[in-house]
């Protein structure tokens, strides 16, 4: 009966005396956690910058590898020497493959260890520091390790002694081995606080030296954001720029159609009608350069029968009269000084006028229509072949001078365009072109006005009757952030966005609003302040990230 007592107290002390820790505090908020700024690893990772650098550095067992940017555009530093400084311990790091490496067994010791970068090229020397924190591996038992285990031992041991006591009748003997018992087997650590908040963990450090996680595949992160390990950032070639601030005009997007210059173009077409011969050259062709006066082709115009017999007919009668006509005008030279001078001059005129009727005549049955190009230019249009009889004015052929194109447009926007104001033209296949706005019409066009642009710069292989679109400027100019058309992409909502490098390795998305400034650059009105670094290549990679 004794022995059970005695094993329910020991039960009970056990119970009593289990190995926890106690925290107390108050006037704290457990809400929502904040987003971290990059996805939870086990690659310790530090980051590190200069006036022009950019450093990051992970940790692998016993090496680091290390990453030399540019701090403006992400552009690798490859040709750099780097010696590395760990806890007062000086090591040279190895260049290989666009990477620093270098290998040292502190890294594999849990805690704080100081690192410092002393990077040269070019004759300049920069340094950097940085804290790097190695996190404690985990307890192989949750109840404290080995120490608990040493304590339960000893406390075993007064166990044992407090039960002989007890069966020596020894009461007050066994009582205070187990009041040792108890003292020893107290929880282990007991804390109190107050007064601090729970509710969103402070953000990460982005001060050089701040401790990131991640390992080296890219992640989204859940504010939208993406984390780009300096492994991918290499392999998309990303590049950055610093933003500016500059000004840029409201624009419209229009749609047009290229056609050619009024003024450098032609039409070439047939007067009279009749069947195509070739010149000397031959039949121009589409393509073809010509220029002004060569000849392009030959009409010869058809004769019916009836023509060619009353032809015949007239020429005879007109041979008749000039035969009459020459006897009697060599007959009055004859008699010159009997006859008067009148009499012999009537004479040689009309015989002059007959001949004239009957050359005009021999003409018109073999005369030909010699088409010739107005300007010099290419050929764009030629619809004729050898032997082909065509009708009087049509077209034959269309010369362009295709360095001279024009962009014919409605304008829906009463908002007035200015006189040599820029715009962007854009095609179907993505490719751009700089115009300038000639002026435009007053007549009506289905609520629109007639809009011309010129071509500047007409970029190769623009087709005359082709459709685009104008980004034409409106209104006055208004404040912006410029940056490279290549920084923008678009979202699967629809917006335009843009990425902004936050930090060595993280990137935030922002949604902003454009306005074109030129062929290649565009104008950012909201979303992105000046001094920041956008992506400028590798941004579409960068939104294909999950």
């Amino acid at each position: 009966m004794i022995f059970r007592y005695f094993m329910a107290s020991i039960a009970a002390a056990f119970l009593l005396s289990a190995p926890y820790s106690s925290h107390a505090h108050g006037d704290e908020d457990h809400g929502t956690a904040a987003a971290v700024s990059a996805p939870a690893g086990t690659t310790p990772r530090i980051e590190a910058r200069t006036a022009t650098l950019e450093l990051v550095a992970a940790v692998d067992a016993d090496d680091m590898t290390v990453w030399i940017d540019g701090w403006a555009d992400n552009a690798p530093i490859t040709n750099a020497n780097l010696n590395v400084t760990i806890d007062g311990q000086s090591k040279t790091a190895k260049l290989a493959n666009g990477v620093y490496t270098v290998s040292d067994p502190k890294f594999e010791a849990a805690g704080t260890h100081q690192v410092a970068f002393l990077v040269t090229r070019a004759g300049a020397v920069e340094s950097l520091s940085a804290e790097l924190k190695i996190p404690e591996a985990e307890a192989s038992l949750s109840s404290g390790g080995w120490t608990y285990w040493i304590v339960a031992a000893g406390v075993a041991v007064l166990v044992i002694v407090a039960f002989i006591f007890w069966r020596s009748r020894k009461a007050g003997a066994a009582l205070i081995m187990l009041g040792l018992g108890f003292f020893f087997m107290q929880p282990r650590a007991i804390q109190a606080h107050g007064d601090e908040d729970h509710g969103a963990p402070a953000a990460p450090d982005t001060s050089a030296g701040g401790v990131i996680g991640g390992g080296d595949a890219a992640a989204r992160l859940p504010n939208g954001g993406v984390f780009a390990p300096k492994t991918v950032q290499r392999i998309i070639g990303l590049r950055t720029i610093i933003t500016t601030d500059g000004f840029a005009t409201p624009s419209a997007n229009l749609t047009g159609q290229i056609i050619a210059d009024p003024r450098r173009g032609g039409l070439v077409q047939s007067a009279t009608g009749g069947r195509v011969s070739a010149g000397a050259s031959g039949i121009a062709v589409i393509g073809q350069s010509v220029r002004a006066g060569q000849i392009l082709a030959i009409i010869e115009p058809p004769l019916q029968a009836i023509d060619r017999a009353s032809l015949s007919r007239e020429l005879g009668d007109l041979d008749q009269q000039i035969a009459l006509a020459a006897n009697r005008a060599t007959r009055l030279r004859r008699l010159e000084g009997v006859v008067p001078r009148r009499e012999i001059e009537e004479a040689s005129i009309t015989l002059r006028g007959l001949q004239s009727r009957r050359a005009g005549l021999s003409q018109a049955t073999s005369a030909r229509e010699v088409l010739r190009a107005p300007i010099s230019g290419v050929i764009s249009v030629s619809g004729v072949r050898v032997g082909q009889v065509v009708a009087a004015q049509t077209t034959l052929f269309e010369i362009v001078d295709p360095s001279r194109l024009y962009v014919e447009a409605n304008l829906f926007d009463r908002r007035p365009i200015s006189a040599g104001a820029s715009a962007v033209g854009k095609t179907s296949d993505g490719a751009t072109f700089n115009l300038v706005f000639e002026g435009a019409g007053l007549a009506d066009r289905g609520r629109a006005a007639q809009g011309l642009f010129r071509i500047v710069g007409a970029p190769p292989r623009l087709r005359i009757g082709e459709s685009v679109t104008i980004a034409a400027p409106l209104g006055e100019q208004v404040a912006g952030v410029i940056v490279p058309r290549a920084a923008l992409i678009s979202g699967s909502n629809g917006l335009t966005s843009v990425f902004v490098k936050t930090r060595a390795e993280g990137f935030a998305l922002r949604n902003v609003t454009t306005a074109p400034v030129d062929a290649s650059s565009v104008a950012i009105l909201s979303g992105v302040k000046a001094d920041e670094r956008v992506v400028t290549i590798g941004a579409t990679l960068l939104g294909q990230v999950r």
